[in-house]
């Protein structure tokens, strides 16, 4: 999977691009119903909790690794949950292309139920005025799910002003190859989907997914969001919490029952998660990957995947679910076969071990709730720069002015001016966030409003603010570094960085 080529252009700029959210539907974090999973200590699902806690002791020593949760199901428990601050476990996060596979299973039901024919169908059945050059016209609904169409989508188009969620991308993205012969990742394929799925259900995507899937698994905490026509995003921008992306890999663990009740055909799971076509080389090491109906196919089971570590991880032959949500794409992988998946037995339940059930337990509260460490002396520069107006030069992302105000060295509140709007919010300098409502809407994020925030200072110069719109893929950061009436601003994340330069009057 191309990292860059899923959603570069919302990602670059996400933090700040303000606009009205298209479709909003959480049930508030008190009201959610009871998730009815099963729970189990490790050590009665046949997995080593020492094994577990050497893993989140090493997450732990190095900064987290740019993780927020990690979850593990074996035998249809729960046996470890870990969220690390700000995260917990109502948090809903943007589970970027596993979107897909959430999508590749609602084409199963619409099958099912008749809304759909065959995979045979074409494109131009259900959309022909976008398919109107006769090159596309052979399209099927079979080639958007294997990546097959052989549309001359690049990454350069969608780090430019072409978006995959454009349905107009269609009638001006050319044909590369005859549809079926090459696989190339393409996220106008299964936005594409979404938009077919509307038509023959006669309802938005969501409500289709909500109906037929979502709550069959309780899943009620869902956010979806829409493109400019209104279609809701195929292949992204859904958003779950970490708890509910389990029960998506645990129904496809179980042939797509749940509770005695088929929600997705088996035949559908089975075939799905077949391999189709080779996709190249996994991008975080290991062997050649596969490639089914919008699921990846490795060596063991099979994996939904989302930029930046969103990852489900399906291994039927260890009866075991794995979740993450992240900002670093690789994080996880180092864990996954020395301390997760080598964890766990096929002989049966180990002895317990409570020591280490306990140490875990604590380990992973430290995680949630870190202990706020002590503030050091502020420089003088704090002081000096402090309520102090710093005007920027104009930018892409438009920043147009930032100000610190400290207030002794307790606290210290940052506003920042975006395409004439102002947003405020309080840093933390203990080393943990402080978490507030921003007023307004910041892109695609899964808690309305909310963000996190924590800074320090790296110099007498310069201070550090990581700021993090809750459930993005991202963090965004300031590293400002003031002299004089001058200040300069290194603001990027993983994918972006930009320097702008501004000053105060005097």
């Amino acid at each position: 999977m191309n990292a860059k080529l899923l959603n570069s252009t919302l990602v670059t700029v996400m933090c700040f691009c303000l606009f009205p959210f298209s479709s909003y539907s959480q049930v508030p974090n008190s009201h959610l119903p009871d998730d009815d999973w099963k729970t189990s200590t490790p050590e009665a699902q046949g997995v080593d909790s020492t094994k577990l806690l050497e893993m989140f002791r090493e997450i732990q020593a190095n900064g987290g690794n740019d993780l927020h949760s990690i979850l593990i199901v074996r035998n249809g428990y729960l046996i470890t949950e870990g969220y690390l601050s700000p995260y917990h476990k109502d948090t809903l996060h943007n589970i970027k292309s596993s979107s897909k596979s959430i999508l590749s299973a609602l084409v199963g039901i619409a099958l099912q139920r008749g809304y759909l024919k065959s995979l045979d169908q074409k494109v131009s059945d259900f959309y022909p005025e976008y398919v109107s050059d006769p090159s596309k016209s052979d399209i099927t609904l079979r080639h958007l799910l294997t990546m097959t169409a052989g549309l001359a989508w690049s990454n350069d188009q969608e780090l430019g002003s072409m978006s995959p969620f454009d349905l107009n991308a269609w009638k001006i993205v050319p044909m590369r190859d005859v549809p079926g012969q090459k696989w190339e990742y393409n996220t106008m394929l299964p936005h594409m989907m979404s938009a077919i799925l509307t038509k023959a259900t006669g309802e938005g995507t969501k409500e289709f997914a909500e109906s037929a899937l979502f709550k069959q698994l309780g899943i009620f905490a869902v956010k979806w969001s829409r493109d400019n026509k209104g279609f809701y995003m195929g292949g992204s921008e859904i958003f779950l919490r970490p708890r509910d992306m389990a029960k998506f890999g645990l129904l496809y663990l179980n042939k797509g029952a749940w509770n005695g009740r088929q929600v997705v055909p088996k035949a559908w799971i089975e075939e799905s998660t077949l391999p189709t076509k080779d996709a190249g080389r996994g991008q975080c090491g290991g062997n050649p990957i596969r490639y089914g109906y919008w699921w990846w196919i490795p060596d063991k089971g099979f994996q939904a995947r989302g930029v930046n570590g969103q990852y489900v991880f399906v291994r039927p032959d260890l009866n075991m679910v794995v979740v993450s949500t992240a900002e670093n794409q690789c994080a996880l992988f180092r864990y996954l076969d020395p301390y997760i998946f080598g964890a766990a037995t096929n002989k049966g339940p180990l002895a317990p071990n409570p020591q280490a059930q306990n140490d875990l337990n604590y380990l992973l509260d430290q995680l949630e709730n870190p202990t706020a460490k002590p503030i050091g002396r502020m420089p003088e520069n704090a002081t000096r720069v402090s309520g102090k107006e710093f005007n920027l030069e104009l930018n892409k992302v438009g920043m147009q002015s930032l100000m610190l105000n400290f207030k002794g060295n307790r606290e210290c509140t940052m506003r920042v001016i975006m395409q004439q709007r102002p947003i405020e919010f309080p840093v933390g300098l203990n080393g943990n966030y402080l978490i507030a409502n921003a007023g307004m809407s910041l892109g695609n994020n899964s808690e309305q409003y909310q963000i996190a925030s924590k800074g320090s200072w790296i110099d007498d110069q310069t201070f550090v603010v990581k700021f993090h719109i809750l459930g993005d893929a991202v963090t965004q950061t300031f590293t400002m570094r003031f002299a004089g009436d001058d200040v300069s601003v290194d603001f990027g994340n993983t994918f972006s960085a930009l320097r702008i330069t501004g000053k105060t009057e005097k």
